[in-house]
């Protein structure tokens, strides 16, 4: 087979490109004809493969990479390739190798609509929107399961699409020896005693979070802190911004920069421990490379790889969204624990399982098949075109719609209306074994949107927010609803048509139902008030996570909690087997960071939907406490302003609702007496 390979820049010390040629040599090693294209390519060159160098010109990467592009098409044009594998975004390609995170994801909540007009943002979107859009063919070799969810909630990407890779580990880098002699030479050589080494390793050093490792080191305890070294390794171009930050904090004497390097593995077995904070990374790959070396992990969980750690017990993972305070407690704690033996040892044992370095041949296998069943395609004989329009169903759905599809038909799905409001309506139906709802969207004119803006109040114009609000919720560990479709049609947002589908949670209770009850009967024995304070501990943490991810809910009322109680064996009501969801995302927003004024929105919310359940002041307390992440003590001094405001705005929606109430009671009385 004749294979096209193009990467825009390869260098040896970069995680992505040692893919690509692990991948080439086992594909040239199988007997395939390999073209590679690159416009830069620095270190060893593989021998038997013509490496094509399309230089690029110009004064931004986008524009370089553009360029590189554009002569790429040009060049194969003029031949014939069974595939074109592309080890970037690009349009064109028959395979991605997907080693690169949602670019779409990170840049709407993080900068403003002024960025999304500038020509980085139209090229990265455009690129991005020609490989994964649900219009497009193009397979995906995906190495996260969790970045392949961040693609299908902005492209649509069905899931058929998507090829799952093994972890991308390399052989070559797990060192066998004298684990203990190779741990002392490389400490010798770096000029280390009894210091403590911590790594932070990987090209890149803004999305892999190095500002982050350096406010940590610079948090320890004094005397933890002199005996500590930060080892910087890889190759970046923004050296000069961190050590200005290590200057202005005091540490040039406790942070060195290696560069680039070859003795990766020796380097790891030397340390003590891994740093890799990240703010976006696909991957990971150095966190594997580091567990099976025996070296401790701490890393956020927006790495593909993270799973790893706890998978091999081998450090910890920082769950979002991200804190500063936590990393810094745990890098503290890491260091001085006695379990760093013992996550040494599990890292070296999970290294030894020979599904961890086997990439390159599922790779060029999946190349092979794609290959193998286009050779077979015959367009004619097609019985399930792709969706029309801009339509996402999971696998389980797609059967359950005739073809050829549009948005109008599904929005017209038989089953029982459970709700209906202006523009929206929400119908129960089954396929399967399975419960659905759908939520349909018609459109609210402009008159609707209009008033809400002369309130200064954000339109819900479409099922849009509820998809992301879903997706969002699921990577900060809260639970929710589950999607199971989604689509859009007409950019006007008057007379938009959407819809959502999400699995039905079944065997739930609202909790608004659930401590109800507790008006006339609160919780006596122990078991009902531990499970009492469980749940205010669980609203407490999930409202701090999501107001710390920059989410906020707008209609967060204990009525839009959905408890499925669990029982243990004793058909006792347990905690540790009961699940509370969020539900209702309709009206989330999703920023940056949540403002102060719907913080105090939800957390009143919450307050005024639980006035009248005979709650104590200790259990408010409790809830306070682990809302801000102090003390009683702190956040009552420090966050006075706060917890008055959210007191204020709950009585006043209490008194509202009673207000409201009393009429509708006058007349039921009466008409009982009539």
């Amino acid at each position: 087979m004749r294979f096209a390979f193009a990467l825009y820049n390869y260098f040896p010390y970069s995680g992505l490109a040692r893919d690509f040629l692990r991948i080439l040599l086992e594909a040239v090693e199988r007997g395939h004809s390999v073209e590679v294209y690159v416009s830069k390519w620095q270190g060893e060159k593989p021998e038997g493969v013509n490496i094509h160098i399309l230089n690029a010109s110009g004064i931004t990467n986008h524009g370089r990479n553009a360029q590189f592009h554009r002569r790429f098409n040009k060049a194969i044009s003029k031949e014939h390739f069974d595939a074109v594998v592309g080890f970037n975004k690009m349009p064109g390609l028959d395979i991605y190798y997907g080693a690169d995170y949602c670019y779409i994801a990170r840049a709407k909540p993080r900068y403003g609509p002024i960025y999304r007009v500038t020509p980085r943002y139209h090229y990265q979107h455009a690129f991005e929107h020609s490989v994964f859009h649900a219009h497009e063919d193009t397979t995906i070799f995906s190495l996260s399961s969790r970045e392949m969810g961040v693609y299908q909630q902005h492209y649509g990407t069905p899931r058929s699409r998507f090829v799952m890779m093994p972890p991308t580990l390399d052989v070559a880098r797990r060192l066998t020896g004298d684990y203990q002699k190779i741990r002392q030479d490389k400490r010798g050589t770096l000029g280390l005693k009894d210091e403590k080494l911590l790594l932070f390793i990987g090209s890149g050093f803004k999305t892999k979070g190095l500002d982050r490792a350096i406010k940590a080191l610079h948090a320890l305890p004094d005397e933890l802190k002199n005996n500590t070294r930060l080892f910087v390794v890889g190759q970046d171009n923004t050296t000069r911004t961190y050590q200005s930050q290590i200057a202005k904090l005091g540490l040039k004497n406790y942070v060195s920069f290696l560069g680039g390097r070859d003795d990766v593995p020796e380097l790891m077995i030397a340390g003590d421990l891994l740093i890799h904070p990240a703010y976006s990374e696909n991957t990971g790959t150095v966190i594997l490379e580091a567990i099976i070396s025996g070296l401790p992990v701490i890393a956020t969980d927006v790495c593909g790889y993270a799973p790893h750690i706890a998978k091999a017990k081998a450090g910890q993972i920082l769950y979002s969204p991200f804190e500063q305070s936590v990393l810094n407690q745990a890098l503290t704690t890491m260091l001085v624990s006695d379990k760093r033996d013992v996550w040494r040892q599990n890292g070296l044992e999970y290294g030894k399982n020979p599904e961890l370095y086997r990439m390159p041949e599922t790779a060029v296998n999946a190349m092979e098949t794609w290959v193998h069943d286009h050779a077979q395609y015959d367009t004619s004989t097609d019985e399930t075109p792709p969706l029309g329009g801009d339509i996402y169903l999971s696998d389980e759905l797609v059967t359950h719609y005739d073809r050829p599809l549009d948005i109008q038909s599904i929005m017209q799905t038989d089953g029982e209306i459970v709700r209906e409001a202006p523009g929206r309506q929400t119908v129960l139906f089954s396929h399967g074994n399975k419960n659905y709802y759908i939520k349909s969207h018609t459109g609210v004119g402009w008159g609707e949107i209009l008033k809400n803006l002369s309130y200064l109040k954000k339109p819900v114009i479409g099922a849009q927010n509820e998809w992301h609000g879903i997706h969002h919720l699921d990577r900060i560990n809260i639970e929710t609803m589950t999607p199971a479709g989604y689509g859009m049609v007409n950019r006007n947002p008057a007379r938009r048509k959407s819809f959502i589908i999400t699995e039905a949670l079944e065997d739930t209770i609202s909790l608004e139902e659930f401590c109800g009850r507790w008006t006339s009967c609160p919780p006596q024995d122990s078991r009902e008030v531990r499970f009492k304070r469980w749940l205010i501990d669980q609203l407490s943490r999930i409202t701090r996570v999501m107001h710390n991810s920059g989410a906020n809910h707008r209609d967060y009322y204990l009525i839009h909690f959905l408890l499925r109680r669990g029982y243990d064996e004793n058909q006792q009501l347990s905690q540790d087997n009961s699940h509370l969801f969020l539900i209702d995302l309709h009206r989330m927003q999703l920023r940056k960071r949540t403002p102060y004024r719907w913080r105090v929105k939800d957390v009143a919310g919450l307050y005024f939907s639980s006035m009248d359940m005979n709650l104590s002041t200790r259990d408010l307390y409790r809830f306070m406490a682990i809302y801000k992440g102090k003390t009683l003590r702190q956040t009552l001094t420090e966050d006075a302003r706060f917890w008055k405001d959210v007191r204020k705005r709950g009585q006043r929606v209490y008194r509202a609702e009673n207000s409201r109430q009393k009429p509708a009671l006058a007349q039921t009385h009466k008409q009982n007496a009539a």
